[in-house]
């Protein structure tokens, strides 16, 4: 099997339906041999089979805070947990000792330490891989990633999801040592990489020019000649109209311009224009966040527990879909480049999309310069009713956004994605073996 090198994947993120990451990875490594592929990874989320059964999940001996935080969290950890009749739904606990010192006064600049291990260096050994993917991540994830690297004299390819860096270590008294450590590790990985990938071509257009090498765009894919089977037809829409979310939800991407929209159907609702909105989302993100959401009788949270065919007719039968992004300065940064993974769904599916966030974001731009989102790139809440409205009363504009969508979608078919991808991953093995 020379067309598929053995790959150690190096990660926070793992293989799992349920996140942005977890899906972009199944979907680009689908068909890859189980047996060659082998992840490393410390995801809180469960992993699953469907594309790699060979995980390693890296404990406080391979990775942790620095002591006494480590510590510390250890405590936590180990701690009996009250018994109670909580469900999926219950509010997050208040903070602990660690997550007191964490925010009033280390933030996210907690100094991490790393170690290869022996059971770690014998698991690596025994699989026998020819070449490294990873996303980096922490600086103590970076150092192990290096250690990694260096030990077994592997190529690299790195893929980066997002623009995490302009935004990291900017507070906490450790702030200023470890984003110089950020940005040492970051420039000799783009440095040492056989090849550089990112999630956007805006990403790939930036980071070319800040690190002085090439990058590649590339991003979750589907089989659109299998789900454009199922998408929209009838543009008419339901009395009352459905605007759908779905996907994850995060305090720093677009969690605020999200709960715009629920006042906005709360609004409208209570104007004479009754609308519903469903949310579909992790359960760990509508105990966070329903107080901020379930504002009116018409606005439903639901937890993200489908198969493919259950989420893509889900898109098909929605009058509108909505991809909020936050406006204020600090989300900009973060989101400059991403590209949300379930953009390629919302696409395939032929519903007509509502973006309400930033220009100065690549889904956004890509929503206006393709013509597949009815765009609102100012942060209003009369506009975004009003948007709300016409996007389902307005039929030549409904026609014109699902046009646009089902085009765009070729963009991110499995057999234009997929192969770029996995070629990356052989020429890389390939190139290293050769130079050997």
């Amino acid at each position: 099997m020379q067309d598929f090198p053995r790959v150690l994947f190096i990660t926070p993120v793992a293989f799992n339906p349920f996140t942005g990451g977890g899906a972009t990875f199944s979907s680009l490594f689908a068909g890859w041999p189980k047996d060659r592929l082998a992840t490393i990874h410390n995801d809180a989320d469960p992993t699953t089979n469907d594309v790699c059964e060979n995980y390693y999940v890296l404990g406080p001996d391979e990775l942790d805070f620095i002591e006494p935080f480590g510590w510390l969290r250890r405590r936590r950890r180990s701690a009996p947990q009250v018994a109670n009749a909580a469900t999926d739904d219950t509010p997050p606990s208040p903070p602990g000792t660690i997550d007191r010192i964490r925010n009033y006064l280390l933030r996210d600049s907690i100094p991490e330490r790393s170690r290869l291990t022996p059971e770690l260096h014998r698991w690596i050994a025994d699989f026998r891989p020819a070449v490294i993917y990873t996303i980096l991540g922490s600086n103590g994830m970076m150092a192990l990633i290096e250690n990694i690297h260096a030990t077994f004299h592997l190529p690299l390819v790195v893929h980066i999801m997002d623009d995490w860096s302009t935004s990291a270590h900017r507070s906490g008294v450790f702030a200023p040592l470890e984003r110089f450590k950020m940005n040492r590790w970051l420039a000799h990985f783009f440095k040492v990489a056989e090849t550089c990938l990112g999630i956007s071509p805006a990403m790939q257009d930036a980071y070319s020019k800040r690190y002085g090498r090439p990058f590649t765009a590339i991003q979750f894919t589907l089989d659109t000649e299998r789900w454009a089977a199922t998408a929209k037809r009838d543009l008419a829409t339901a009395q009352p109209p459905e605007f759908l979310y779905v996907g994850s939800i995060f305090a720093d991407a677009q969690l605020q311009s999200l709960i715009d929209c629920a006042k906005a159907i709360t609004e409208l609702n209570g104007e004479g224009f009754p609308a519903t909105l469903r949310i579909v989302t992790q359960a760990r993100n509508i105990a966070r966040y329903r107080h901020l959401l379930d504002l009116h009788p018409s606005i439903t949270l639901e937890p993200s527990q489908f198969d493919e065919p259950t989420f893509f007719d889900m898109l098909a039968r929605a009058d509108a879909l909505l991809l909020p992004v936050n406006f204020d300065s600090h989300s900009v940064s973060l989101m400059r480049y991403s590209m949300p993974t379930k953009v390629p769904s919302y696409l395939v599916s032929g519903t007509p999309c509502l973006v309400y966030g930033s220009a100065d974001t690549a889904q956004v731009q890509y929503a206006r310069d393709a013509g597949w989102g009815h765009v609102i790139a100012g942060r209003s809440l009369p506009a975004l009713k009003a948007a709300l409205r016409r996007i389902v009363e307005d039929m030549p504009l409904r026609q014109a956004l699902s046009d646009a969508a089902r085009k765009a979608s070729v963009n991110h078919d499995e057999k234009r994605v997929r192969p770029m991808f996995q070629n990356v991953l052989r020429q890389a093995a390939l190139a290293h073996s050769t130079r050997r």
